[in-house]
């Protein structure tokens, strides 16, 4: 029974751990699928190689997120194969295969209860604000995709907690008048190239925008807008 609540503890614990890495990941300016696959490959040392792999090797934020994922990923592997030859190696069959099966039982429940009380959302909300209190260098994450002379790029960003853009349309931000130009913007699965004046910038959403990335740092961060020279 002691490997089996072994075995549920180190899986709660796996699905924590990939949650956090896609949350850094997404932080870095990946998209929330990209992140979750690249968290998901680094912990379960898959190693898929994918143009989204290769971004992450060569950005070293990334590099160091995927290094921690990597080793706790080992580090689980090795606790579950000993956990399995405990349960095979001390258990008789029956026994062996009923802890199976209530080891399955209780991630089913557990994975309800998650559900159910919305707990991943909370902490994903939770482990964001710690994360970039605590490690992003920059308020807005980002992604230079494409930099240009004299200091321009194309940038992707999240439009993260409490921007102070998130809830106005593209006319209301006035971002032209920052010399920034909004290419496209991409919410919950859908893309919007070329968006309207009327469209609204949403906390979540992922913008890729043309302009000088520290004047996008200070429109869309958390602070009051600072007044144009």
């Amino acid at each position: 029974m002691g490997s089996v609540l072994a075995l549920v503890v180190i899986a709660c614990l796996l699905y924590v751990f990939v949650q956090v890495g896609s949350i850094a990941f997404q932080l870095t300016g990946l998209d929330r699928a990209t992140a979750q696959f690249q968290a998901l490959s680094a912990v379960t040392m898959t190693g898929f190689t994918t143009l989204a792999s290769e971004r992450v090797v060569r950005d070293p934020r990334r590099r160091r997120i995927t290094t921690g994922l990597i080793v706790i990923g080992y580090a689980s592997t090795a606790s579950i194969i000993a956990a399995m030859v405990s349960t095979v190696a001390y258990n008789t069959p029956l026994q062996t295969a009923i802890d199976l099966v209530l080891m399955a039982l209780g991630l089913v429940v557990l994975v309800l209860v998650v559900r159910k009380t919305h707990l991943a959302a909370r902490m994903e909300r939770s482990v964001r604000r710690t994360l970039v209190k605590r490690l992003m260098p920059h308020p807005v994450p980002h992604e230079e995709l494409l930099l240009y002379q004299k200091g321009f790029a194309i940038t992707r960003i999240e439009v993260p907690l409490g921007s102070r853009l998130a809830g106005r349309t593209l006319r209301d931000a006035a971002l032209p008048q920052r010399r920034i130009q909004v290419l496209t913007i991409e919410r919950e699965g859908e893309v919007i190239p070329i968006p309207h004046a009327d469209d609204v910038i949403e906390v979540g959403n992922h913008l890729v925008l043309y302009g000088e990335p520290d004047n996008v740092q200070a429109a869309f961060g958390t602070e009051p807008i600072a007044a144009l020279g």
